[in-house]
């Protein structure tokens, strides 16, 4: 693992032991793109996890920044959890931006915000402290709060160091007032210019951190060193990530498969003989294979995994009593979710799902821009499922409101 920051103007590195400024050589870069040109903002959404909720933020920004949903991409963390759902802390940036990232690395495994890793890192270092983290950098300059170890807020101010340096009122309007907690950590090339360090202490007290190995120059690899922790982080933000189902991961990983395949066709195997034993002993099996399954693909990750039981349903397609049982047999819940994602088209947005596979059914609470948006919502929903009925259907100031209830997702829908 290489943790790499890639700036404006200089790419700093971290692989564990050394460090270094250009572009390493090397195997599972987690690259941190500059926030100079990235989106930032906080919304609040039904869904808390999934592909799911992938889309319908990418549908949100959207309709927001008025460009097109195959045009960026996406990274995101939760920073609270409710009952209705979970609010989260979005990054978005352009497709095109992330291309140079991906033809300058040989084996690219994430590309997230350089953000990102500086708060990976002040956890690392601070631990779970309330405080504000200043990163200044050469073309923009971030305001990063955290509480207890978590990242609540970011605001990017886009001019460097240099430049606040030249206008005082601009480092004072724009940095030090919007400083919230009584900790502040300033890190980046900033962070090494003594006049600037002077300037802001002239409004706040503030520390400038030394670590092991970089020492004076920790500021400067402050975001390659959390960048290179990115997999212990809760905040997993990624424009990109190598998936377990990508090809690249297959032609990367060919013979571990096999060998993880293997392992998983022997737990199968096991497991038949528990069609004739009681129900309990065949409850016992299932979570012992679920166990199995999840270490078997662990050691192709290096990391803990969930293992969806939606994706074991087709591997235990002979367990026919066992698998009614478990009601892996019904239609899973992510063919519903899908079958109502690819009837999203432009001027509809969904603001709520309620429903279950189980039930065989789904509630779609949204606003569409008009009525004619509406209505191919609609048709393109009886296409996906059995049935579709319109249960609210309202004119506002927004749009028109509606709540849509499906049953029966038909076959690939």
């Amino acid at each position: 693992m290489i943790g790499v920051d890639v700036g404006s103007e200089l790419t700093k590195w971290f692989d564990g032991r050394r460090f270094g400024t250009g572009f390493p050589e090397g195997r599972g870069i987690v690259a941190g793109v500059s926030s100079r040109t990235v989106f930032v903002k906080k919304s609040f959404y039904p869904l808390c996890r999934g592909n799911q909720l992938r889309k319908l933020i990418v549908n949100d920004v959207s309709s927001d920044i008025g460009i097109l949903p195959e045009e960026i991409s996406v990274a995101f963390c939760p920073v609270k959890k409710e009952k209705e759902g979970c609010e989260f802390l979005l990054f978005v940036e352009k497709k095109e931006a992330l291309k140079p990232l991906e033809e300058s690395f040989k084996d690219l495994s994430v590309i997230t915000a350089d953000l990102v890793g500086v708060a990976i890192a002040t956890k690392l270092v601070f631990g779970e402290e309330d405080l504000t983290v200043i990163d200044a950098g050469a073309s923009k300059t971030a305001i990063l709060e955290l509480s207890a170890g978590k990242l609540t807020s970011v605001e990017i101010v886009r001019a460097g160091f240099g430049a606040l340096k030249s206008s005082p009122s601009l480092l004072k309007e724009r940095v030090t007032s919007a400083v919230e907690s009584k900790r502040v950590v300033l890190v980046g090339g900033g962070a090494l210019d003594e006049e600037f360090v002077e300037l802001l202490r002239e409004h706040i007290t503030l520390e400038v951190p030394q670590e092991k190995p970089f020492g004076r120059e920790t500021p400067l690899y402050f975001g390659a060193f959390g960048l290179f922790h990115f997999r212990k982080s809760p905040c997993r933000a990624s424009f990109k990530e190598l998936s377990l189902f990508s090809s690249e991961f297959f032609t990367k990983n060919k013979g571990k498969l096999v060998a993880s395949a293997i392992m998983l066709f022997g737990g199968l195997a096991f497991l038949t003989v528990s069609e004739y034993l009681s129900y309990l002993q065949a409850k016992r099996d299932y979570l012992e294979f679920k166990r199995e399954y999840k270490k078997a693909i662990e050691k192709v990750l290096g990391e803990r995994v969930v293992a969806p039981e939606e994706q074991l349903s087709q591997a235990l397609s002979r367990l026919k009593r066992l698998r009614e049982f478990l009601l892996l047999d019904r239609p899973s819940v992510l063919y519903y979710l899908a079958g109502i994602s690819k009837a999203i088209g432009s001027g509809v947005k969904v603001l709520k799902l309620e429903g279950s596979s189980t039930a065989g059914s789904f509630k779609i609470t949204g606003v569409a821009e008009n009525s004619k948006a509406l209505k191919e919502f609609t048709d393109n929903l009886k296409r996906n499922f059995s049935k579709v009925n319109t249960d609210v259907s309202k004119e506002t100031e927004r749009g028109v409101k509606f709540t849509i209830t499906v049953f029966g997702v038909r076959s690939g829908g």
